[in-house]
C-alpha cells in the first residue's frame, strides 16, 4: 500500500502536455538533482507508464495521463465522507478489511491494484492510472437480508452517471454485476457486506470500470472487453468520472436505504440486457436454464423453465445459452 509521493505527481503533471521536456530543467522545477529525475522516470516505467526517452531533448509521455485527485472529487462532493487515493495497493475491497469504519462513508481509490479482483476471485486487470478502481464503503441501517438487490441500485448509478459522455449504443445490465456495452464488459460490480449489531451492517461496494484502456492481450482479459475512451475516441478524466459516479450512487444509495429496490425497478427494465433471452446460471455446483424475465424486489433473477415454472435465482454466473437443456 503507497501514496504517490508529491515529486511523482509533479513530474507526471509537467510531462503531461506530452511534450519534451531535459532532466535538468525538471530537476530545477522540482528543485532535485538530474538522478532524482531519472528515479522518478523509472518509478513511472517500472508502474508501466509509457515514455519516450532522447539524448539532448529529454522525457515526454507517450500519452496523456491525469492522475487521480481527492482534493477535485471531494470538492464537487457534497455529502460528507473521506477518500484516500493510493499509488499501489492490494484491493481497495481489501483495504477496508483493515481499515475499519463501520458508521461513516468512505471511499478508497487506487491508481493500481496488485490483487484486484471481481467475483469468484476472478483477477480484475487495470494497468497504472488507466482505468477507474475504487471501492466505497457504505453503512446501512438495515439487517443484511434487506440489502439483497445492492448490486442492481450500483450498476442503475453507473448507467445514469454515464449518460453524459453521449455513447453512441445503449448500456445494458447483465444480471447480477456487469454493465454491458456493445456485447462487451465496459465496468463490473462486487459487493461484501459485514454484518454488525444493532441491526447495522456495512456495504463495500467496489467498482472497476475500463476509462482509458485500449490495448490487452486475451491471455490478460479472456471476456470480451471495451473501454469509454475506445468508444467515444477520447481520453477520459477519470476525476469527472469517478465524482459523476459517486454523485449517483450516493443519491441512489440513499433512496435504497429509504425506499428498498421498489423505486429502481421501472429503471432496470430499460437496462435489462438478458430478458427474454435463454440464460444459463451456473451457482457453484448446480446449473440451471430458462428465459429470463426480470428481476423480483428483492433483486433476484426471475428464469422461467420448460415447464413454464419460474423460479428465483439470489445468486451465480450467468451467460446466454443457445439451446435450452431439460
Amino acid at each position: 500500500m503507497k501514496k504517490l509521493s508529491k515529486n511523482l505527481q509533479e513530474i507526471i503533471e509537467l510531462l503531461n502536455d506530452c511534450n519534451f521536456h531535459d532532466g535538468t530543467s525538471l530537476g530545477e522545477k522540482l528543485n532535485i538533482t538530474r538522478a532524482g529525475i531519472w528515479k522518478l522516470i523509472r518509478k513511472l516505467q517500472d508502474y508501466g507508464v509509457g515514455f519516450e526517452a532522447i539524448k539532448g531533448k529529454g522525457y515526454r509521455l507517450t500519452k496523456p495521463l491525469i492522475l487521480l485527485n481527492k482534493n477535485i472529487i471531494k470538492k464537487q462532493i457534497k455529502t460528507k465522507l473521506s477518500i484516500e487515493t493510493f499509488a499501489t495497493i492490494s484491493s481497495t475491497m481489501d483495504y477496508f478489511k483493515e481499515n475499519h469504519d463501520h458508521k461513516n462513508i468512505k471511499i478508497c481509490l487506487a491508481e493500481l491494484q496488485t490483487t484486484g479482483r471481481g467475483r469468484f476471485n476472478r483477477k480484475w486487470h487495470s494497468p497504472f492510472a488507466q482505468n477507474l478502481t475504487f471501492s466505497i464503503g457504505y453503512p446501512f441501517a438495515k439487517d443484511i437480508s434487506q440489502l439483497a438487490g445492492l448490486s442492481t441500485v450500483v450498476g442503475i448509478s453507473i448507467c445514469q452517471s454515464l449518460k453524459n459522455y453521449q455513447l453512441p449504443k445503449a448500456l445494458k445490465l447483465k444480471w447480477p454485476n456487469d454493465i454491458i456495452y456493445d456485447e462487451k464488459k465496459l465496468a463490473g460490480v462486487l459487493i461484501e457486506i459485514e454484518a454488525e449489531t444493532n441491526g447495522w451492517c456495512n456495504a463495500i461496494i467496489g467498482i472497476g470500470l475500463n476509462a482509458n484502456l485500449q490495448h490487452c492481450s486475451k491471455q490478460t482479459i479472456s471476456q470480451p472487453w471495451t473501454s469509454l475512451k475506445t468508444i467515444t475516441g477520447k481520453y477520459i478524466d477519470r476525476n469527472l468520472l469517478c465524482i459523476n459516479i459517486i454523485k449517483y450512487l450516493l443519491a441512489n444509495l440513499e433512496k435504497f436505504s429509504k425506499q428498498g429496490l421498489t423505486p429502481f425497478m421501472s429503471i432496470w427494465k430499460n437496462y435489462d440486457y438478458l430478458y427474454g433471452k435463454k440464460v444459463t446460471l451456473q451457482n457453484f455446483n448446480k446449473k440451471l436454464t430458462g428465459i429470463a424475465q426480470g428481476i423480483n424486489k428483492s433483486g433476484h433473477l426471475l428464469l422461467r423453465q420448460r415447464n413454464e415454472k419460474i423460479i428465483e435465482c439470489s445468486s451465480g454466473e450467468t451467460s446466454i445459452s443457445k439451446t435450452l437443456q431439460k
